[in-house]
Parts: structure tokens; C-alpha cells; sequence
């Protein structure tokens, strides 16, 4: 289908707003939001009903563009039925096509006003066909979700193990041991309080008061499963700044508490990535002095690697290592809290590698034998792999202007 609005015939003088709106939807349908924002004032105001508030200035009117040019496939065309000229405003009758063919339920009018003296929309009102609640939000993600998952269906992996994993580690009773999170178990928050106390073995290697004597063997799950977590921010390119997707940062911070309840989402929705390189300015640069730092993947490899030796030698009234082994089974199998670190431990060995491929390619690697090895050790050796390839990968390109 013709990507381009229908334009007028040549001997019909049309307003400077119909004008504008026309070029607004070819940019559009062309998932130019470049173009499409520069047919707005800076000041503009965009309110579609859809949505709880008015999109206000050119900056969050771009943001909002790139979130729906996201979420949307490119088959989705808006076409304009009829038009109203009224000079500087213009009212608008359209719906939307997929590959040629109308969509139920798509169709809507629209008000847009413009400056004269410059020609640019000021004012934007989209009605489309009404619904029994504000949708906006909520359902561009299903649609995000939806066009996403049938452009890659790999996509629905994650997906289906997010549904069964928080139906099973939150919800379920008889599956894991233990009640699930509704029952809201006092002992599992005493459990969740002193492992947090004892973030990174700080508190109980500097034998600080407050810090509660737990199995050693727990510890050593639960810090490792943090370190872990945490090796994700070297992925944090991949919520840069402009991404509809959106920062990484509170995905990776989520992860500190709920792990894949985070992740494995975000595997889903995620922006997919172009060929083309990212140059390292063009991060937050807090966000890349973490993501791009060479110590983070040594650093977290010996937090992982002390936490596994805790667990092995720590607390010696847990006894040797046979009898410490025996009350770690015991306490797995009987413990929802513990049982769910298992879990997230094997979940995360299953999908550490899926953002590898991605980020090589930010990194300017788009033939994959070239780092094969690094590659296939990142994807497929749990946890070390992972912080080795945080070691090892390229780095960022810079812009030439930049490192001359």
C-alpha cells in the first residue's frame, strides 16, 4: 500500500492546515516521526481521547509518536475519508488500514488547527471511535505486545514463561512449597527482611548487630541471584535515550526485588535493535558509565564467587559441608522463598544471552562469527560467561569528530 496521503488535484488551493495534516499523516504512515513532529509548533497541543491528558510541546508529542510507531506494524495506515477546509483549521474523517484492508473499530475525526504565518499545527484533537473506558495507554501496549510477538514470534517464549512463572512462584499453592504471596506469611517476611539486611554479606562479614544468622547456603542463592541481576545493567544501552522501549533503569532496578518478574517482560516489549551502531554519547552518561564499565562483569563475578564460597564455609554451627548440604535440600523444599531463588537462578541461565546478539550489533559486530566465541560463552555459561563478555565485548564506537 501507497505510504503516502492522497494529495489534492492541482488546481485545488487547500489552507495551510489541511496542508499540514496531510503531510502529518504521510509522515506517519511512513513511521517518519521526525518528519511527522516537524509539521507541529513547538508549543503544540495534542490531546487524543484515548488517552487521560493532552500531550503538551513538540518534545512529548514526539515521545508519544515513537512509542505508537513502536508499538504499531508498519501495515497500519491512516486514510483520510474527508476533509473540511476552514483555512487555519481543518477537521478531519479517517481510519485505519491493514495492507489495504479497513480495520473495525478504527475509525475517527480529528480538529487540527494551525498558524498561519508559519503553517505549523498548533493544535491537534483526535476523536476516535469511542470505548467503554480510556484505553490509550493500556491498550498500546496489547498492540505493542500483539505486532511484536507476529513480527517475532521467538518473542512469545518470554512471554508465555512470564505468564506461568508469576501464575506459579506468586499464585500457585502445591506446585512450590510453601503458601503463596497472597497469604502474606510472616515468616517469609522475616525471611525477605534479613536476606535484605544481609545484602552482599556487608552487614554479616562486619558482624554488624543487626545482622540475623541465616543458612549460609541461602545467602549464598540469594546474593548470587542479585549479582546476577545486576549484570544486566551492562545491557543498559539498550534503553537509550530515544528508545521507545524506554530506559532500562527500572527494569534493572525491579530486578533487585522481583528478577524475572522484570525481565522476562521486558524481553518481550523491548524496542528490536537496528544494524546500525550506537555511538557511545549517545547514552546517559550516569547510565554509561555503569553499563560500559570494564570492572562491572570482574566485579560482580567476585561478588558471585565470594557469595558461593560464604555458602560453603560460612556459619560453621552449620556444620560440614555434607550436613550443611542435607538442611539447604531441607529448607529448599520446604520454603516458597527459597524454592522461587531456584527458579530465578534457572530462568536466568536460560535467558542471560537473549540481549547478547543486540548489543554486539550496537557495538558494531553484525557478523556474528567474528565473536563467536565471546558470543556463545555469554549465552551459554551461566552467570561467568555473562560477566566475561561484559569484560570483553567492544566498546561503544565514539563519533570521529569525537576522538580526534
Amino acid at each position: 500500500m501507497n505510504t503516502e496521503v492522497e494529495v489534492p488535484p492541482a488546481d485545488v488551493q487547500e489552507g495551510p492546515a489541511v496542508v499540514a495534516i496531510r503531510e502529518y499523516f504521510g509522515a506517519w504512515n511512513r513511521r517518519d516521526m521526525d518528519a511527522a513532529c516537524e509539521c507541529f509548533a513547538d508549543e503544540c497541543v495534542y490531546d487524543d481521547t484515548q488517552y487521560n491528558g493532552a500531550f503538551s510541546g513538540k518534545v512529548a508529542l514526539k515521545q508519544h509518536l515513537l512509542r505508537v510507531a513502536d508499538a504499531l506494524p508498519p501495515t497500519f495506515q491512516v486514510c483520510i475519508d474527508e476533509v473540511a477546509d476552514g483555512g487555519s483549521t481543518v477537521g478531519v474523517q479517517w481510519h485505519v488500514e491493514n495492507d489495504g484492508r479497513p480495520l473495525p473499530f478504527t475509525r475517527g475525526c480529528s480538529m487540527y488547527k494551525a498558524d498561519p504565518s508559519t503553517g505549523l499545527l498548533i493544535s491537534g484533537f483526535d476523536v476516535p471511535e469511542p470505548a467503554p473506558f480510556k484505553p490509550g495507554s493500556a491498550s498500546l501496549l496489547l498492540l505493542g505486545v500483539a505486532s511484536k510477538v507476529i513480527a517475532e514470534p521467538i518473542r512469545a517464549v518470554p512471554l508465555v514463561v512470564w505468564g506461568l512463572y508469576v501464575s506459579i512462584v506468586f499464585f500457585s499453592n502445591g506446585i512450590l512449597p510453601g503458601p503463596d504471596a497472597t497469604q502474606l506469611d510472616p515468616a517469609t517476611w522475616t525471611e525477605v527482611i534479613g536476606l535484605s539486611l544481609n545484602f552482599w554479606l556487608v552487614a554479616p562479614i562486619l558482624h554488624l548487630p543487626f545482622s540475623p544468622a541465616l543458612h549460609p547456603g541461602l545467602e549464598a542463592i540469594f546474593n548470587l541471584l542479585l549479582a546476577w541481576a545486576a549484570a544486566f545493567a551492562g545491557f543498559l544501552s539498550d534503553g537509550r535515550p530515544g528508545r521507545p522501549s524506554g530506559s532500562m533503569v527500572p527494569v534493572v532496578a525491579g530486578m533487585q526485588f522481583l528478577t524475572n518478574a522484570f525481565l522476562l517482560p521486558y524481553l518481550v516489549v523491548r524496542a528490536p535493535e537496528s544494524n546500525a551502531p550506537v555511538y557511545y554519547d549517545e547514552l546517559e552518561p550516569k547510565e554509561a558509565l555503569v553499563s560500559e564499565w570494564r570492572g562491572l562483569g570482574p566485579l560482580l563475578a567476585t561478588v558471585g564467587t565470594g557469595s558461593l564460597v560464604w555458602g560453603l564455609v560460612a556459619r560453621p554451627e552449620f556444620g560440614e559441608l555434607a550436613t550443611r548440604w542435607a538442611s539447604l535440600i531441607d529448607l529448599l523444599s520446604a520454603d516458597r522463598l527459597a524454592s522461587s531463588f531456584v527458579v530465578d537462578l534457572v530462568l536466568f541461565a536460560l535467558f542471560q544471552g537473549w540481549l547478547v546478539d543486540d548489543d554486539l550489533r550496537r557495538r558494531g559486530v553484525t557478523d556474528t562469527s567474528e565473536s563467536a566465541t565471546l558470543s556463545a560463552v555469554a549465552k551459554f555459561v551461566p552467570f561467568y560467561g555473562m560477566c566475561a563478555y561484559l569484560a570483553l565485548r567492544p566498546a561503544l564506537p565514539t563519533r570521529p569528530e569525537l576522538s580526534e
